[in-house]
């Protein structure tokens, strides 16, 4: 019995003991260790990282070299492929290597954007209120477009044409509108026209060239690219006949010079201001997981007569400077509307006893608001 009872005793021990020397050792084993003394699963997790950042900026490399408008800029641009092979180590590392890489292309409108800009630039594009509408007397109607670069441009240029009607003529304020979405200037186009030639563009895509066009007629609006047709639906033309002054400065861009040219070498408007800013080129833009994007310019655009923007801008028809106090630009604008206004107010009254008819109206050779033609194609 006592040998029984102390080999117990001794079972007993032996259990306590082990048990505190399994709750004595620390719950995780240690760490797998190089020659250096680092951590094997902390270097996989950082090459990993590191690989990461290296084939997101291959990837930029890869949209300049195969898209990037000006070849010849591009001559010594495959040393920037590995020029930072092994040295991207954080976000910061990649966000200064990509932007060093499109800065050796000098252009201005050709750069890469980290993540606090591409989401700045996402609240721009999720803006509202950017187009403004009201109507003066005599029935002139005023519509501003701020940007082509919110999404909510267009619905609201839309909006806008439906409340104020049909009037005697529409001044349309392009000023300080630095461009945008050139889908969203092409739907506000077909709304003020029944057919014409938006625009043409000549680029580089996936490293081929391009000639790409937009145009609309009637019952659709069209793209050819490359002597390929496709066909989109079209915005309905809301104001097809209502003469059109289009106020431009030097800070009308882009997009909203595509609008204001394609007007007025459609003969759908005359523009008042000053001589607008001549940027004439197109970027797209590519945004990525990461939350980082690039905006490369791809092509050059040229009006429907075939005229160029970039480095030209567009002349105006009636030059008018700015003033600090009074909005010089628009007073001119709105007295050449109520002239116009009063003109067509007396051909429907005036008595035409002895007089001829008057003649139809030829929308290519009638020019509004009080110009000859001799005047109007001068300034073109």
């Amino acid at each position: 019995m006592k040998s029984n009872s102390a080999l117990a005793l001794a079972i007993t021990i032996s259990i306590l003991l082990s048990a505190f020397q399994g709750a004595a050792r620390p719950a995780f084993s240690a760490p797998e260790l190089d020659a250096k003394g680092s951590s094997k699963a902390w270097l996989y997790s950082r090459q990993q990282s590191d690989a990461a950042f290296e084939m997101q900026y291959d990837r930029v490399w890869q949209l300049a070299a195969q898209n990037f408008l000006y070849e010849e800029r591009l001559r010594n641009f495959e040393s920037w492929r590995d020029k930072y092979k092994g040295k991207l180590h954080s976000a910061s590392d990649y966000d200064d290597a990509c932007t060093a890489m499109l800065d050796s292309l000098t252009d201005e409108y050709t750069f890469f954007r980290d993540a606090h800009s591409t989401g700045e630039r996402k609240s721009e594009a999720c803006s509202h209120n950017v187009v403004a509408a009201k109507t003066f007397k005599n029935s002139i109607a005023y519509i501003k477009i701020r940007t082509f670069s919110a999404r909510a441009c267009v619905d609201e240029t839309r909006e806008a044409l439906k409340q104020i009607g049909a009037q005697r003529a529409l001044i349309l304020d392009l000023r300080d509108n630095w461009g945008g979405n050139i889908d969203d200037a092409f739907a506000v186009f077909q709304m003020l026209v029944e057919n014409g030639s938006f625009v043409k563009m000549v680029g580089r895509e996936d490293a081929v060239g391009y000639t790409e066009t937009l145009s609309v007629d009637s019952q659709q609006a069209s793209r050819w690219r490359d002597g390929e047709l496709v066909t989109l639906s079209r915005e309905a033309c809301i104001a097809p006949r209502t003469p059109i002054l289009v106020l431009v400065n030097g800070e009308s861009k882009s997009a909203a010079e595509m609008l204001a040219g394609a007007l007025k070498d459609n003969n759908r408007a005359f523009l008042v201001g000053e001589k607008t800013f001549g940027k004439g080129v197109v970027q797209q833009v590519w945004e990525f997981d990461n939350g980082t994007s690039v905006k490369i310019t791809s092509a050059r655009f040229f009006r429907p007569s075939g005229a160029p923007i970039q480095g030209c801008g567009l002349a105006p028809d009636v030059k008018v400077t700015v003033h600090r106090a009074v909005d010089t630009q628009l007073q001119r604008a709105l007295q050449l509307a109520y002239a116009n206004a009063r003109k067509q107010i007396a051909y429907r009254i005036a008595p035409t006893q002895g007089k001829p008819a008057l003649p139809a109206v030829n929308r290519q050779s009638a020019l509004p608001f009080g110009f000859n033609q001799q005047s109007a194609s001068a300034n073109r």
